[in-house]
């Protein structure tokens, strides 16, 4: 259920805004088999398309976050360049392929797309989320976080990506959302 409406678009353009932060209380969360406390890193903006969701059901990554959208922006947002890219996700990590001639490389594609790890601050930011469908511009706002805690006895943990540029195991955006807009709608 949207809590307010923003007729202001969505601008898919411009790379995700990414402050450092210091002194920003953690955030405790506890589930069905574990307990975990997400340390605020950095506050996160993005303006984006979703390239390619995926639901996890299974174990403490799901029960944290139990969705991954693979979000892209820039030129790789526009329609145009489609038949060029296509995106897949599988086992929390998010993969494309770019066919010949494609006008990107792979420089540009690894600094315009991420796959985030979304851990949704209410029911109503989860709902959101779940509703979004491949081609969707979304906006997501809240906290890259990285996490400690304990799931059925025993230490995990799990550290948020904080450039752009990486790529391979520890490059995903390990997101705590706080608000969702979609089509106007605010979701917080």
């Amino acid at each position: 259920m949207p809590t307010a409406q923003d007729s202001s678009s969505i601008d898919i353009s411009r790379d995700p805004v990414q402050i450092q932060v210091r002194g920003v209380p953690s955030i405790e969360l506890k589930t069905k088999d574990g307990e975990y406390t997400l340390t605020p890193v950095a506050e996160y903006k993005i303006s984006a398309m979703v390239a390619s969701k995926k639901g996890y059901s299974g174990g403490w990554t799901a029960e944290v976050a139990p969705v991954d959208l693979a979000l892209v922006w820039g030129k790789l947002a526009d329609p145009e360049y489609d038949k060029f890219i296509t995106y897949s996700q599988s086992n929390r990590w998010y993969y494309y392929r770019y066919k010949a001639g494609s006008p990107f490389d792979n420089n540009y594609v690894i600094c315009h797309s991420s796959n985030h790890h979304i851990i949704p601050a209410t029911g109503n930011v989860l709902r959101a989320v779940k509703s979004l469908q491949r081609k969707d511009k979304v906006f997501l706002e809240g906290y890259l976080v990285n996490i400690k805690g304990v799931y059925q006895g025993g230490k995990v943990w799990w550290n948020t990506s904080l450039s752009r540029s990486d790529t391979g195991d520890g490059a995903c955006e390990v997101f705590y959302v706080k608000k969702v807009k979609i089509d106007g709608n605010v979701y917080e």
